[in-house]
């Protein structure tokens, strides 16, 4: 795999960390997840079974999951910026800094391509930290996707390839978590007006 496109993947992630609109992440995952199916595409080359299977999940991927996304945001606007996503370079120091702890701590991959590697891990921690760090319940769904879009780089890569109807599982899970994240969003908004989650902390038993 060419390395400025895995290293796009990597700079996409971290510019997700960064934004602070939602419809902006939103985007930036989808250009990432399209990325990635042109990847593979590319890898199924000359496979007719292969090559309509990433056709089928780049669609799901970089289209119905990003459109299921911006439907949510379109359902919950917000009436004024979440606080926390105003510290963008705080955000963005404890990704950098997540993403260089794990690439010098993590054991190899058994992966075909070792130029993927550090990128696998990147786009897991960055998934992680963006879930972690962002308060916005569509934010949240994007990191999970983010470290999504990691692990199956990892598929795409790893010795033998994965199954196809494994990747279908995976691409089916997304969708069942992706519709709850957005039952979860629009009743938080329902509730209290925003979809920020910080505002779950005042709520006692």
């Amino acid at each position: 795999m060419s390395p400025e496109v895995l290293w796009a993947l990597v700079a996409l992630g971290f510019a997700v960390v960064a934004v602070r609109r939602r419809t902006l992440g939103i985007a930036l995952l989808a250009g990432q997840s399209l990325l990635l199916g042109a990847l593979a595409i590319a890898h199924a080359e000359g496979a007719p079974g292969e090559l309509a299977l990433a056709v089928v999940i780049l669609l799901a991927r970089g289209v119905v999951l990003p459109g299921l996304l911006l439907w949510v945001v379109r359902g919950t606007r917000e009436p004024r910026r979440v606080a926390s996503e105003r510290f963008v370079l705080h955000r963005l120091v404890v990704a950098v800094g997540a993403v260089a702890v794990a690439a010098a701590l993590v054991p190899a991959l058994p992966l075909d391509d070792p130029g993927a590697e550090h990128v696998v891990i990147a786009l897991l921690v960055q998934g992680i930290v963006i879930a972690a760090v962002r308060r916005a319940v569509v934010f949240q769904a994007v990191g999970f996707l983010v470290a999504e879009n990691g692990v199956y780089l990892a598929g795409l890569t790893v010795a033998g390839g994965v199954p196809g109807a494994l990747e279908l599982a995976l691409l089916f899970d997304l969708l069942a978590v992706l519709a709850v994240a957005a039952a979860f969003g629009s009743r938080i908004h329902e509730r209290f007006g925003s979809s920020d989650t910080g505002l779950l902390r005042g709520l006692r038993d």
